[in-house]
């Protein structure tokens, strides 16, 4: 079923994430942050032909969003990020959920009980949590575009140690390690990325499209390991560590993703019968990577994902 894997908690893929969302799954939905694609024709391409579902906000809902960010950059650039200005200029910060902003953090501090606040309406917390991801996209496009002009550099710099050991071609270990210390963007306010994504994805009844048993999907061991620590009961369903991937050029890749999507659906209903029967992959291609499927249940997790009654299935792939 198109959309039964859902790519979570980001707003932004990066191009080593979109890598292994195509080599792994024949097709997945997922949250831009946007009205559009306009500004990603590559993932626009994905969408004409059936690979990726957007869930698209809407015009009215993302001006007012729009604004509040231009405001809070055109301020930061102004202020150079002056974090006490900051504060006092927003006193209603997107930044930080009721149980860690700063008067709540204090009050732990001194042993004091923090003011009450009203609470918010539906509306406002939406708004926040579209602000907050749309920042957050922004935020990790900068770092992406920062990594690849890093990688760039490597790659320079290997050729030309390469070149001066007379060589002729870059050094073997060291192009294979250039995926090595990649920053993983879960790692960073992994609580705040799900809460925010979860919230508008129920508003937008994008859980209920995805069929009876969504899979959420994710790139982030960062993630995975947030979820591990607050699940009070979690099943570690499936693990296949390493297993060889065909590549995206591969003709034998649609044969194999059927499978995966088959192996992936059972262990997410309960099936026992969950051995690795996957086809071995004997040609020509040669990478290799991680299939990890769990399965959460208890309040933490249901409050998070916004989901009741259910076990929360969710997969981790990786290229290593």
């Amino acid at each position: 079923m198109t959309g039964q894997y859902i790519f979570f908690p980001f707003s932004h893929i990066s191009q080593d994430q979109m890598d292994t969302l195509q080599i792994f799954l024949p097709s997945f939905s997922f949250f831009p942050a946007a009205t559009d694609l306009k500004h990603h024709p590559w993932l626009q391409e994905l969408v004409d032909g059936g690979r990726a579902v957007p869930v698209f906000s809407s015009k009215d809902d993302l001006s007012s969003v729009d604004y509040t960010f231009e405001q809070y950059m055109a301020w930061v650039k102004l202020h150079k990020g002056n974090e006490h200005n900051l504060r006092f200029l927003i006193k209603d910060s997107p930044y930080f959920t009721s149980d860690s902003d700063l008067s709540a953090i204090k009050a732990q501090i001194r042993g004091t009980k923090k003011r009450i606040e009203p609470q918010r309406s539906e509306k406002d917390v939406l708004h926040r949590d579209l602000l907050f991801l749309k920042m957050a996209k922004q935020c990790d496009e900068e770092k992406e575009s920062i990594d690849l002009q890093l990688r760039n550099i490597d790659r320079t710099k290997n050729r030309m140690l390469s070149t001066l050991l007379g060589e002729g071609e870059p050094m073997d270990a060291l192009v294979a390690g250039e995926k090595k210390g990649i920053h993983d963007p879960g790692a960073v306010m992994t609580r705040e990325r799900i809460e925010a994504w979860s919230r508008l994805m129920v508003y937008h009844n994008a859980f209920q499209k995805a069929g009876e048993i969504p899979i959420f999907v994710t790139t982030s061991e960062a993630v995975v390991d947030y979820l591990e620590t607050i699940c009070s009961d979690v099943i570690n369903a499936l693990d296949i560590d390493p297993i060889k991937v065909h590549e995206n050029d591969c003709e034998n890749k649609p044969e194999w993703q059927r499978q995966v999507s088959e192996l992936l659906r059972g262990v997410a209903k309960g099936d026992d019968r969950r051995q690795n029967h996957l086809t071995e992959v004997k040609d020509g291609c040669s990478l290799s990577g991680q299939i990890k499927l769990s399965l959460f249940s208890g309040d933490n997790t249901h409050n998070l994902f916004n989901l009741r009654d259910r076990q929360i299935a969710v997969c981790l792939i990786r290229i290593k």
